[in-house]
């Protein structure tokens, strides 16, 4: 069913007006009703293809530098105006000095890699001074204007209660360039993504809904909020792994892949873990996310307890090699304990020839047994693999490093080889469209009936068929 299909209702509904109110109309206010349907179907077409095609991802990025603004003041130079009426309604306008002391507080920032720039608070500018493990650097002074001022606009931080002193400072600090010290940031982009809106059967996906996915248990992608100079700061601790009981430790290691790769492989990683699900819902999962945006790498593990039941991981990358062995990897995710295990002593049987070659008399007799010298009497301390694969702090960290050393191997896919894909709109979207043609088309043929505008022919005989009905009307 097509969005176009919605041009029949004005055709129809200004016919009957037509026929009803034939006088009320000229012959160009026929198409009014037909023209400005037509506008607002094609507007309409175009933000609905817009809304259809494009979809958020998120991008990873890297802290470079943070940044310390100490509050300050300066003397704003400025000239007011005010207008008075004499009782002749002569305006006069009178000008004066206005000049006044400006305060700004403190305020604290950071960017990133690719140059994005956003607030932060007093607090996490510290922690990230402390993680950097580099000094603040001055890199701009302000002589203030008043030194005794006090700090404006900087309640509940260091500077509250105190005075600006003769100059206020600008700090920055820089990262140090170590990935035990990285601090991942993440903002959110649109692009667009044909598949999502098109027939996914074409490619072996089948549709799940949020009310389906709320259902199964699937992941939905975590709310963002904020994004920008004067946002909060939900870009630092929007998550990568989804799921099970992570501590911080492991969560902050994680994302600080998607910092790393996020810029250099432009990928997004997302592990997600599921507790006592069969592997089916992990390809639920991918026909919800429709295998994820364009950047992302997904890596689903069951598990129950520490236990790895099904390890799982989908993409839109260029190859599958690198998907299919991550899968692989999370399988192998044994761990090893020390076991202590006794062990007898090794010993050499005595022949009964050995006997009597070394005693010469058959009543006496050696042990049946000896020893060999020099053996360890301890016990022995061996690495006993797990039975199963698990997930454990260590496994944790093992993925870590292994991803570390292989997520350069993300090629992402670009979505313009899917351009050749046709969008249609939702029912929903094309029922919308022809209620309100049908709003537009009933409310300009009120406008044309209703105007003063009319064609002189029509009303010339639209009044002589008054007048020739009234005059053969009989009292």
């Amino acid at each position: 069913m097509s969005v176009y299909l919605a041009l029949l209702i004005p055709i129809v509904v200004t016919f009957i007006f037509y026929y009803f109110k034939k006088h009320m109309f000229t012959w160009w206010e026929f198409f009014v009703p037909i023209f400005s349907v037509l506008i607002a179907v094609v507007i309409s077409k175009a933000i609905i293809n817009y809304n259809a095609v494009n979809f958020t991802e998120y991008w990873g990025s890297t802290i470079t530098a943070v940044f310390e603004e100490e509050p300050y003041n300066y003397w704003q130079h400025q000239t007011c105006s005010y207008t008075t009426t004499d009782s002749k309604g002569n305006s006069t306008t009178h000008y004066y000095d206005c000049s006044h002391q400006e305060d700004v507080g403190p305020s604290w920032w950071a960017v990133t890699n690719i140059n994005e720039e956003f607030s932060i608070t007093e607090k996490q500018h510290d922690e990230l001074v402390a993680q950097f493990k580099t000094k603040k650097n001055i890199i701009e002074s302000r002589r203030n204007h008043s030194a005794r001022s006090k700090c404006i606009g900087s309640s509940g931080t260091k500077f509250e209660g105190k005075r600006v002193g003769e100059t206020s400072l600008v700090y920055q600090t820089y990262w140090n360039g170590s990935d035990d010290t990285r601090k991942a940031y993440v903002s959110r982009h649109k692009y667009v993504n044909k598949v999502k809106a098109s027939d996914l059967t074409i490619f072996n996906i089948s549709l799940v809904n949020d009310k389906q996915a709320d259902s199964l248990g699937l992941f939905k992608y975590p709310e963002y909020r904020g994004g920008g100079l004067f946002s909060n700061t939900q870009g630092l601790d929007y998550p990568t792994i989804l799921g099970g009981n992570i501590d911080k430790e492991t969560h902050e290691k994680f994302k600080r892949l998607n910092g790393k790769f996020g810029v250099s492989n432009e990928s997004r990683l997302w592990i997600l873990v599921f507790e006592n699900k069969p592997l089916s819902i992990a390809q639920n999962q991918e026909n919800y996310w429709v295998k994820g945006n364009k950047n992302e790498l997904v890596i689903c593990i069951g598990k129950n307890g520490n236990e790895i039941l099904w390890s799982y991981a989908f993409s839109w990358a260029h190859s599958e090699v690198l998907t299919i062995e991550i899968k692989n990897k999370v399988l192998e995710l044994y761990t090893y304990k020390d076991s202590i295990i006794k062990k007898s002593p090794q010993v050499i049987l005595v022949p009964k020839q050995v006997n009597n070659k070394i005693l010469g008399d058959k009543e006496k007799k050696l042990p049946e047994v000896l020893p060999i010298p020099n053996q360890s009497t301890g016990d022995s301390i061996i690495k006993i693999k797990s039975p199963y694969p698990m997930l454990t702090e260590k496994t944790w960290n093992d993925l870590y490093f292994y991803l570390n050393e292989n997520l350069h191997r993300f090629e992402r896919r670009s979505f313009d080889e899917f351009d050749y894909l046709t969008v249609e709109p939702s029912t929903g979207a094309i029922i919308f469209v022809y209620i309100f043609a049908l709003f537009i088309t009933i409310g300009t043929n009120l406008w044309v009936t209703n105007n003063d505008i009319y064609d002189e022919s029509n009303h010339k005989n639209e009044n002589k068929r008054k007048n020739s009905w009234v005059g053969n009307r009989k009292y």
